[in-house]
């Protein structure tokens, strides 16, 4: 096999040039994109290997070598480093077949070799290498934002796709030509097709007929169909047009839908930190409680009713911690649409991004189905696990909604499977055994506001937002349907090429009863909170109890003294932010003094300031032990 290697100088492509030889291959190297089209025209190279160049663009040399006599038949791979994977997107599009992340290693790179080689053996044969569009038609058809094909009037197999055409319909100029419509299920319907055809023959040609195409993904899109008959290559031939005319529309729906979930991603947020306040004290008092009660029970033997008393504490103690991993859970999920779309792809553990979603799910599939997990060992990939939390309740929660509420759980089935695809992607499938979807409605199942559930239970939003999650992070989602016995959704994910980014383990910090006495003051808009945290820290140091931070000024700027202050975050006319720039003014040896109690950093201020100190912070809900742990440590470290 031989190989045409067009290096830029932008990446050294010489271990790729080493291993391409170890494999048996006859590289020849070219000096720049001229000599590279110069080789290729004197004798097309099976496969051809570039890397980007330092604007990032190789969009020309790609398009002159697919213009190349036999240029369609060649494999066209892309090298590039991990951090240049976003500039990608349009090479694929220019005519790259696929790309090959540095480092490579052997076998990998003969698996990408084999599977473009198979794609390159199963392209049609290009027409006649004498045969060319005149030039000026040629450019125009090229370079026409407009979706243009021609076809052939005998079985209506394209002959030729610009590339704004092969954008709308999802495929690549090679895998349209030589196809048919109907092979490539582009219409919505094969009445649609049969209509257009019908009109077409009645009128001699289409000027602006509104209809609606499919997409590869199944997407349907609204357009208006232009048809007429052009000389192509010496004979007649169909020349369509497809504007897409919703394309304002739809960009102003995605702007709206963006501008919704931002504002019900804060809303969640906000709740989780609503809930986490009362949820704070309830955590802090039980355990105060248990403390006692347990201290009690060291004593003499105790009465049943105590042990019975002390049980029930443990039970509820187990309770609120299962209702904090679900906030914690909430909070994961509803990351403000912002933030999540700033944050940058990383290697995620599918595994955990479901048993995470599972306990927001566990509600909606209890009462519907049994849960089985068969998770197959698969690696971590690459997206993020807001985005993967978000499409996996949705896909969890619409696999419990088709199965009936009043129906025999264990009759019923949610089979959660996480497996290697063929392809080389990460499958994580959802099966339910629940109603199916009807074929006629398969097509529309991602389309936005498009819902077979009853008024008041969907909006038609969940799987057309899963659908662009999944495809921004490289991915792809898939559904299968057997109406009456089930359905499954398939979501296929690149493989991360870098490892997971593990915690670093906390340091065990030695709990000692003893520490420095000191006094300190307690800040919290909550007046219960106040009250617990004044029940725990009385016994070892001294306390002093306020509900609004501005009331605090005036004491400190007088000079009174305070060894520690413990301030909410988040409160109302003076939130935690504003009191510790006025502390750095008025008291500045006590703005490391200040530990920051938070229900939850949900606005990017907030997150940019805790980022930014280095006060010690305690999340809420807390317990007593750790609490006192952190006083202790910034009492020894000041004192």
């Amino acid at each position: 096999m031989r190989a045409l290697l067009v290096p830029s100088g932008n990446i050294d492509l010489s271990p790729v040039e080493t291993l391409l030889r170890q494999l048996g291959i006859n590289v020849t190297l070219a000096r720049d994109d001229e000599a590279a089209i110069t080789a290729f025209r004197q004798s097309p190279f099976p496969l051809v290997l570039l890397d980007l160049d330092d604007a990032g663009d190789r969009i020309v040399l790609v398009r002159a070598l697919r213009a190349c006599p036999r240029g369609t038949q060649a494999s066209v791979l892309l090298v590039a480093e991990p951090e240049q994977q976003e500039q990608l997107v349009p090479l694929l599009d220019a005519g790259v077949d696929d790309f090959l992340l540095l480092p490579l290693d052997e076998t990998s790179l003969a698996l990408r070799l084999r599977l473009a080689s198979r794609r390159a053996s199963e392209r049609p044969e290009p027409l006649p290498e004498d045969f060319q569009l005149d030039g000026l038609c040629a450019v125009l058809l090229r370079e026409s934002p407009v979706p243009t094909c021609i076809t052939t009037r005998e079985g209506n197999a394209f002959v030729e796709v610009n590339d704004a055409c092969a954008r709308l319909f999802g495929y690549t100029r090679e895998e349209m030509l030589w196809c048919t419509a109907k092979d490539l299920n582009l219409w919505e319907t094969p009445i649609e097709q049969e209509r257009l055809a019908a009109l077409f023959q009645e009128q001699g040609m289409l000027r602006g007929v509104e209809s609606r195409v499919r997409t590869k993904s199944g997407e349907l899109r609204h357009v208006l169909v232009f048809v007429g008959i052009a000389e192509y290559a010496g004979t007649p031939h169909i020349v369509s047009m497809f504007p897409d005319i919703t394309e304002r529309k739809q960009m102003q729906a995605r702007l709206l839908l963006s501008d919704r979930m931002a504002s019900v991603g804060t809303l969640a947020a906000g709740v989780a930190h609503e809930i986490n306040n009362p949820l704070a004290y309830v955590t802090a008092n039980l355990g105060y409680v248990h403390e006692e009660m347990a201290r009690l029970l060291e004593g003499p033997p105790a009465p049943t009713t105590l042990k019975s008393v002390c049980t029930a504490l443990t039970e509820a103690l187990h309770g609120a911690d299962r209702v904090q991993t679900i906030v914690g859970d909430l909070k994961t999920f509803s990351r403000e649409t912002r933030e999540t779309q700033q944050d940058p792809l990383r290697a995620v553990d599918v595994k955990k991004v479901l048993e995470s979603t599972l306990n927001l799910a566990a509600a909606e599939i209890r009462h519907r189905a049994r849960l089985v997990k068969d998770y197959g060992d698969v690696p971590p990939v690459r997206g993020n696990d807001s985005r993967l939390g978000q499409v996996f309740l949705n896909l969890l929660v619409n696999a419990a909604q088709a199965i009936p509420a009043d129906g025999d759980a264990d009759h019923h089935e949610i089979r959660l499977i996480t497996r290697m695809a063929p392809s080389g992607y990460v499958s994580v499938e959802v099966t339910d055994t629940g109603a199916g979807i009807a074929p006629e409605l398969m097509g529309r199942i991602f389309d936005p506001f498009f819902t077979t559930k009853p008024v008041g239970v969907g909006t038609g939003l969940g799987l057309s937002i899963c659908h662009n999650l999944i495809g921004a992070m490289g991915g792809e989602l898939h559904v299968h349907s057997d109406l009456g016995r089930g359905t499954t959704f398939q979501v296929l994910l690149p493989v991360a090429t870098t490892p997971l980014e593990e915690p670093a383990p906390e340091q065990p910090r030695p709990m000692t009863l003893t520490g420095p006495r000191g006094r300190v003051l307690v800040i919290d808009d909550e007046p219960m909170l106040c009250s617990a945290l004044e029940r725990i820290l009385r016994p070892h140091h001294d306390v002093v109890l306020t509900t609004l931070a501005a009331e605090a000024l005036p004491r400190l700027e007088a000079g009174e003294r305070f060894d520690l202050i413990l301030c909410d975050l988040m409160m109302p006319r003076m939130n935690g932010m504003d009191f510790h720039a006025a502390l750095q003014r008025l008291r500045p040896e006590l703005s490391g003094r200040v530990i920051f109690l938070t229900g939850g950093a949900f606005t990017p201020q907030a997150k940019e300031f805790l980022a930014r100190v280095p006060n010690r912070r305690v999340d809420k809900p807390f317990n007593a032990r750790a609490l006192l742990a952190v006083t202790r440590e910034v009492l020894s470290t000041v004192g």
